[in-house]
């Protein structure tokens, strides 16, 4: 059973790094940029050093433990993501992994692990995912790739992304490719189940998800991060606590709550916004876990090698390479299935009433818009506004009276 040495650039608040760790593996160096990231960081991994910017790769291989032999990478999904500029390499942040790359030329290490959006494989042609798969195998890499919601793993949020697993020594389908379930996938009427959505969307989307909230994320349509909305059986809107949005992830309640940034990485205050922008941005915990204990307990994968891939192919949803031959494999997102509390269950805390502002503008924006929607949800969010506006009336009249009184 390998233990693996972690060398974990972009490590976000460790949501990597905690499912592996949890499956036995260690980790020697974190290497992020963010202040208020590197403070959980250094909060819930205090012996581990961190390393503030991955371009100085002279200094980060200077602290690259010798016997490192996994390098972890979450690299920023900015300019991938369909919630973003999409932009692709051609901007700031998602092009951070060709440090990566730079990175593992200079410092090899045996296996690596990235995990991005799904948009990564479509986002102009597929070109940036051909970019570090081709860089990869240029290196010497075998890899396999797989796309994976986190619902399989028992969370009630659809999240996909997808797991890139490259490795010198080994077939690396032993790691992604194990277990292919077929989820149950049904409608639920609105008064039977709760059902998450975007409040911030309206006009491209909704994220609509029954009895579970679409993905966290870092960022919105509107351009700040924030929860999604959940229409609750009962019909009553509310934004999740911090609390349930990380348990979310499969992080312990409070991963985020800290007062103060570190004062090396700089200074200030963490806010709401900041912490569900922290969240959204992060690794799942139960997905890493799982990806863990197949790195540890590797098994061998004896399933359809698949079809080879075609240099004018898209990218399918899961594919890898053999060292000769780039091939698709017919492999669904779910590679267990366990059990899920219904999402009003899930949660332990009440959550807030989404405000009048924020229901009075997705109102709108849903009213004017031709998407698709579930019957009873646009008058189950007109309710909701008018018993947040009567209810706003009626604290304006109780303040009036008391300053009046006063």
């Amino acid at each position: 059973m390998p233990q693996f040495d972690i060398t974990a650039i972009f490590g976000g608040i460790g949501g990597l790094e905690l499912g592996l760790h949890k499956a036995g593996h260690r980790t020697s160096l974190f290497c992020e940029c963010d202040p208020e990231a590197v403070t959980v960081l250094r909060q819930q991994f205090p012996s581990i050093p961190v390393a503030l910017d991955v371009r100085r790769t002279d200094e980060l291989i200077e602290r690259i433990a010798r016997k490192s032999n996994l390098l972890t990478a979450g690299f920023p999904c900015t300019d991938l993501s369909q919630a973003g500029a999409t932009r692709g390499f051609l901007g700031g942040r998602s092009s951070l992994i060709r440090e990566t790359i730079e990175l593992l030329r200079r410092r090899p290490f045996a296996n690596v692990l990235i995990e991005n959006v799904p948009n990564w494989r479509h986002l102009h042609g597929g070109e940036y995912l051909r970019e570090v798969l081709s860089a990869l195998e240029g290196l010497g890499y075998r890899w396999a790739y797989r796309t994976i919601d986190a619902r399989a793993f028992g969370l009630p949020q659809r999240r996909l992304r997808i797991f890139l697993f490259a490795t010198m020594k080994d077939d690396p389908r032993n790691v992604l490719f194990h277990g292919d379930i077929v989820p149950e996938d049904r409608a639920i009427p609105l008064n039977e189940a709760a059902h998450g959505f975007y409040w911030t969307e309206g006009t491209r989307g909704l994220g609509w998800g029954e009895d579970c909230v679409p993905t966290l994320k870092g960022g919105s349509a509107i351009g700040i991060p924030a929860p999604p909305a959940i229409l609750m059986p009962t019909m009553e809107i509310v934004t999740p606590d911090l609390v349930d949005g990380e348990r979310l992830q499969g992080f312990p309640s409070a991963w985020t709550e800290f007062e103060e940034r570190d004062p090396v990485a700089g200074g200030g205050r963490f806010n709401r916004r900041r912490r569900w922008m922290l969240i959204g941005n992060a690794v799942n915990v139960e997905v890493s876990t799982w990806i863990g204990k197949r790195l540890r307990d590797r098994k061998v994968y004896s399933g359809d090698p698949g079809t080879v891939l075609s240099p004018g192919d898209s990218w399918p949803a899961v594919a890898w390479f053999d060292g000769k031959v780039r091939r698709r494999v017919d492999l669904g997102t779910w590679p267990v299935d366990r059990k899920r509390k219904p999402l009003a269950d899930f949660l332990s805390k009440p959550g807030a009433p989404l405000s009048v502002r924020a229901t009075a503008g997705f109102y709108k924006r849903i009213k004017a818009s031709s998407l698709s929607r579930k019957p009873g949800f646009v008058e189950a969010v007109e309710r909701h506004l008018r018993r947040m506006e009567c209810q706003a009336g009626e604290r304006k009249v109780k303040d009036l009276v008391l300053t009046k009184a006063a």
